[in-house]
């Protein structure tokens, strides 16, 4: 049945592996920080989500783009598509904040369309479709898509879009500073790929179920490729953390914990020595329940 008005939701995901730096193998873990909004139709496409206090225009070629996906799979037109929203993914900053976005976008837009839900498969490759038409992935990156509205963690090869593993996540407190913000936009790709080797190192490990040192392995590639001393991981470790990283292209740093008590502790010292904005979540298991945000 064709509706009005619906709502939508999705979550951040924590990058483990960097596609962009493999040659195109990804790999992410859900994380419980939510973004919800509300969508109806409407002559013209317009919108906000109010992003941790701040609000945030939804840009006109993603929901040009988004209408574009979702028009090529039901067949049916959908003039222009406004929304409103909030959100607790920080912008820019590598969580998965824009491809939660962009799932919960077509979500809505196949519900005032009146279609079924297509599967999460589906979703994800509509929302890759939409990503790459708003020029918001360089990899055609499946597993951030599959992650933001799934759960546990994706392994994927975004070149030929294929599902390569789906793993449970440890169940893990998350503290994670955003000392600024990195647009898509402004990456260049052969930074990264400069260190392919670890980026596969990584990966191999994460083949072999070492979460943690995968990450930590990715997350000083991906140190190495950004400007920032790995040195900075490695003192996270030494505080106590079980791992560390750098989530996605960054800004954002992360460490992951047993306890909520140690990350909170993490995540004060983190902001004291590299300032910008602190936070504590944990990540999505399969096995957990999530929570109704």
């Amino acid at each position: 049945m064709v509706v009005e008005r619906t709502s939508a939701r999705a979550h951040a995901g924590l990058g483990i592996v960097n596609a962009i730096g493999s040659g195109g193998l990804g790999a992410a873990t859900a994380l419980d920080l939510w973004l919800r909004l509300e969508a109806w139709r409407c002559r013209s496409s317009e919108g906000y989500i109010v992003t941790r206090g701040k609000r945030v225009e939804v840009t006109r070629d993603i929901l040009d783009s988004v209408t574009i996906a979702v028009t090529e799979y039901t067949g049916r037109g959908l003039p222009g598509l406004c929304v409103q929203g909030w959100s607790e993914i920080p912008l820019e900053a590598g969580l998965k904040g824009s491809s939660a976005l962009i799932n919960a976008l077509i979500l809505a837009a196949l519900k005032l369309l009146g279609a079924s839900d297509p599967g999460l498969e589906t979703l994800a490759r509509l929302g890759v479709k939409a990503a790459r038409l708003a020029g918001l992935t360089v990899t055609g990156a499946l597993d951030d898509h599959l992650v933001v509205s799934g759960c546990g963690t994706y392994l994927t090869n975004n070149p030929v879009q294929r599902v390569l593993a789906h793993l449970d996540a440890p169940s893990r407190f998350v503290a994670i500073i955003v000392p600024g913000r990195r647009s898509i936009r402004s990456i260049e790709p052969e930074q990264f790929r400069a260190y392919a080797p670890l980026y596969l190192a990584a990966w191999r490990l994460l083949e072999t179920g070492e979460w943690g040192l995968a990450a930590l392995v990715n997350g000083v590639a991906t140190s190495l490729a950004t400007n920032l001393s790995p040195r900075v991981l490695l003192d996270l470790v030494g505080m106590g953390a079980e791992t560390a990283g750098v989530s996605g292209k960054g800004p954002a740093i992360y460490a992951a914990t047993k306890s909520r008590e140690m990350a909170e502790k993490i995540a004060a010292i983190m902001q004291r020595k590299l300032g910008g904005e602190a936070l504590v979540t944990r990540t999505i298991p399969c096995t957990a329940k999530r929570e109704n945000p």
